[in-house]
């Protein structure tokens, strides 16, 4: 689907820029050199060595994979010290009758085909059962917390292969050993049962019992103590978004507690922006040692407990809680009523566990798969046993751990605890069982409390989408943000008996509403509004960052936003003459939730003073959707949109501005109301009047928003691009898309040769079809005038392709306002404002995230 030129190419077969070589293959998978220890014949190894992309990945994952088949990895089997644990594991009890119609153990139960053996049982019912639970039942102001026994405490072969687990035998009668004697597939010298014959053995997990725990706030805590706790707050935080990180900051400060902040070792916007902090406040540090923790990532777990580490070498941090926090997390109740509640439980640690099958929830956290992180990727290289002996129990990595527990991660190395360390070095999502594991099967078995103290914001049909595939060789889910429309969950899970003291996702580029009416009600103040309370802003280029690449097109966009912006106030005024310096930054710019445009700053010299100046503008994007044709299923239709980075657990373009150049993967995004099941058909057009691609969307009943994505071969021809809907042979509802030519390619100005290479479109066709017989069905005109003017355009450079770029941003951009930050004003620019007073500007007061000092009557900060 695409449009064939003369010669097949408007121009020589160039090779790609610089920036765009950087995923092609150095090399070819059979000339490599990489030498290992052992043979290697995993299919996932090597399906990972073949994608690595540094000879160092791939050496690493050969090493490991060789490791873990010598059984050198991990050890195979760990010891177990809580004190709960029954009588000795793989203790005999004896061969019991069990019936068909009357089964002694109820189950779970599972066939080992080739690998039954009574250990091998015994270690599948210990690590199954059923999940820790927390029981709160509310009366008047107190919480009665009870623990339910979890895992099996039996094990039972039966029939050769199969393996039963259960709590107690009952009165099943007793059977001679003969009954019992079926061969063990998993070693023939054993024996595994019989035909309606159990072969029963202790697990070695014991009955857990413990009377009801009362909480208040008025009670005594441990050993009659009643000084409160202080809580380390451990913010992991990534992104950009440092509005949001010191709006939590604030909402959860106070004078007698501690606060560690991980900055992701990739964010060094975000670290700048944070590090003030420290030196303002002396209960405020970051974290010194810094890990660039990807999702799923094993470095995760690594950056917890180094964390834990870093926080016990502060001695003057008298700390007794470590809770961990992220920059997506936010307060539902109020922090003395958190304080009061660890207060009462300070012996105890908080984990979530999954609520499900321990099976299940192995089989779903992929723990029986090695995994190695590199190349900012988690490789599945192979298949793993879990070592035996251990209860397994996993859920949320989202915990609030006591400082004894803390000090145990950060300090023993018992055999349990380092082997594993070991295994869960290697495993997905580590910190979702490692530290349940490690509770479970230590001297702290006892100080479980089945809660995280959280509300977590799951909606598994948006939020179970594989949208990590591309840094994970996993399917995993991730909660979605809050919105309005689920305040009624959060009100209502405060009002449940089990203590929710923050929830998650929040996310205020996404929506802050939800924020203002979450800290309205744990304040108690029915109007809080301050200066900036409905806007946000969130940085998205800043001119001191020195590691972080800023994507080509929108460093174009820019450039051109400055020259458009300089030569629009030259035209308004005869006296005010800037000069263009550099770009300061750029910041996405919200309004009660609706995307209002771009704000980008810069320096300018006023040619009348010489003086240096900053400027902000602002800048809105033009209207590009048009319904054409409003006629049965485009009834339904509410919008069609092209963008990049679309989201689609929240269903949204991460590229908020639209900024679309060359090498961009370009998605439509569809949304439609309820009503008939139908099917449209989406077009393609570039520039040059290219039928691009087509493809048919299926619409289903339901109101949806959904993506296509054209996966259109690169470079895209650059100019302004067409998308038609098409229903019932009629061209029903249209949208525009720019794709701008480039300036720039990795930060330096584009070359003559790269610039023929980026702007030409691509080598052949943009897709596998060629679909220029559909010119004359869509009625495009001027097919040979559009082609004329693209090669025109293809072979600018210098001023000619500056002033392309500008025309092109022109027709789609619209400069809304402007202004200057500082003392001094731009004295020849009378009409431009201070940003100061500027509702619009990212340098207006923004109250609600400002760090203010600490009250020293409250210990809190200022609001």
């Amino acid at each position: 689907m695409g449009f064939t030129c003369p010669n097949d190419r408007w121009g020589p077969p160039f090779e790609r820029p610089a920036t765009q070589r950087h995923s092609q293959r150095s090399e070819v998978v059979g000339q490599r050199q990489d030498t290992f220890k052992c043979n290697i014949t995993s299919k996932d190894a090597l399906s990972a060595m073949t994608r690595a992309k540094t000879p160092e990945c791939r050496q690493m994952i050969g090493n490991i994979v060789c490791d873990a088949q010598a059984h050198q990895l991990y050890p195979t089997q760990l010891p177990r010290y809580c004190p709960l644990k029954g009588n000795n594991t793989g203790l005999y009890v004896g061969c019991f009758k069990d019936d068909i119609r009357a089964r002694i153990f109820p189950g779970p139960a599972t066939n080992l085909q080739q690998t039954n053996t009574p250990m091998e049982c015994v270690n599948f019912c210990l690590r199954t059962g059923q999940s820790l639970y927390t029981l709160c039942v509310l009366t008047g102001q107190s919480f009665y917390t009870l623990w339910v026994p979890t895992g099996f405490q039996l094990a039972g072969v039966e029939y050769s292969y199969e393996c039963w687990c259960g709590q107690s035998y009952g009165e099943a009668m007793k059977l001679s050993e003969q009954a019992c004697d079926s061969p063990c597939p998993g070693d023939m010298s054993q024996k595994c049962g019989g035909f309606n014959a159990m072969k029963i053995y202790h697990t070695g997990l014991g009955e857990t019992v413990r009377p009801p725990l009362p909480f208040s706030s008025t009670s005594p805590g441990k050993g009659g103590r009643t000084d409160k706790v202080r809580i380390v707050f451990v913010l992991t935080v990534n992104g950009r978004a440092v509005r949001q990180v010191r709006r939590l900051l604030k909402a959860i400060y106070h004078k007698d507690h501690y606060y560690y902040i991980h900055v992701d070792a990739r964010q060094e916007y975000l670290h700048r922006e944070l590090s003030p902090l420290s030196k303002r406040f002396d209960n405020v540090h970051l974290a010194v040692n810094r890990f660039a923790s990807i999702w799923g990532g094993a470095s995760l777990l690594r950056m917890l407990l180094q964390c834990m580490r870093d926080l016990l070498r502060i001695k003057h941090w008298k700390w007794d809680f470590f809770l961990n926090l992220s920059e997506s997390d936010f307060p539902v109740k109020s922090l003395d009523s958190l304080v009061a509640y660890l207060t009462y439980h300070r012996d105890k640690n908080f984990v979530k566990s999954h609520g499900t099958g321990t099976s299940r929830f192995i089989r779903k956290q992929g723990l029986g798969k090695l995994f190695v992180e590199c190349d900012t990727h988690m490789w599945r290289v192979g298949e793993r046993q879990l070592p035996a002996g251990i209860r397994v129990d996993g859920g949320s990595d989202w915990v609030s751990l006591n400082r004894d527990f803390c000090q145990y991660l950060a300090t023993s190395s018992d055999p349990l605890l380092k082997g594993l360390k070991e295994y869960w070095k290697y495993s997905l999502l580590p910190a979702e069982s490692f530290f349940h594991t490690v509770l479970h099967n230590s001297v702290y078995c006892t100080t479980i409390v089945n809660n995280n103290l959280h509300l977590t914001n799951w909606r598994r049909h948006q939020g179970c989408k594989c949208q990590y595939k591309h840094i994970v060789d996993w399917c995993g889910c991730s909660p979605n943000d809050f919105m309005p429309n689920d305040m009624k969950k959060i009100m209502a899970s405060l009002t449940r008996t089990k203590p929710i003291f923050f929830a998650r996702k929040f996310e205020a580029i996404v929506n802050q509403e939800v924020i203002n009416e979450v800290e309205k009600f744990i304040s108690g103040e029915n109007d809080i509004y301050v200066a900036g309370m409905n806007s946000y802003w969130q940085n998205e280029f800043h001119h001191r960052d020195e590691r972080t690449t800023c994507d080509d097109a929108y460093f174009t966009f820019y450039n051109s936003f400055v020259r458009l912006t300089v030569n629009t106030l030259a035209h308004s005024s005869s006296i005010c003459h800037l000069v263009a310096g550099k770009i300061l930054q750029a910041h996405v710019y919200n309004h009660l939730d609706s995307f209002q445009g771009l704000l980008v700053n810069f320096e300018v010299t006023n040619a009348g003073d010489k003086m240096s100046h900053e400027v902000e503008v602002f800048l809105q994007p033009r209207s590009a959707y048009r319904v054409i044709k409003p006629v049965g299923l485009i009834k339904r239709l509410k919008l069609i949109e092209v963008g990049t980075k679309f989201d689609p657990k929240e269903e949204i373009f991460r590229n908020f501005g639209s900024l679309i150049g060359p090498y961009s993967d370009v998605v439509l995004r569809h949304s439609w109301g309820a009503g008939t099941k139908g099917v449209v058909s989406v077009v393609y057009i570039d520039p040059a009047h290219v039928v691009a691609a087509a493809y048919d969307v299926t619409v289903v009943e339901s109101e949806h928003i959904d993506q296509q994505n054209p996966n259109l071969n690169k470079p895209l021809r650059p100019g302004l691009w067409n998308v038609k809907l098409v229903y019932s042979s009629n061209i029903v509802a249209e949208t525009d898309f720019l794709v701008t030519p480039l300036s720039h390619i990795a930060g330096l100005p584009i070359t003559n040769r790269e610039a023929l290479v980026a702007h030409g479109g691509p080598a052949h066709l943009y897709t596998n079809n060629d679909l220029s017989h559909m010119q004359k069905e869509l009625h495009l005109i001027n097919t040979k005038l559009a082609v004329r003017t693209s090669r025109l355009n293809e072979v600018k450079t210098g001023t000619s392709l500056l002033a392309w770029i500008d025309s092109l941003a022109s027709k789609t951009w619209i400069i809304v306002d402007t202004c200057y930050y500082g003392d001094m004003s731009l004295s020849t620019c009378t009409d431009i404002a201070p940003c100061k007073t500027s509702y619009w500007s990212s340098k207006y007061p923004d109250l609600k995230s400002q760090i203010n000092d600490v009250d020293p009557s409250t210990g809190k900060m200022v609001r």
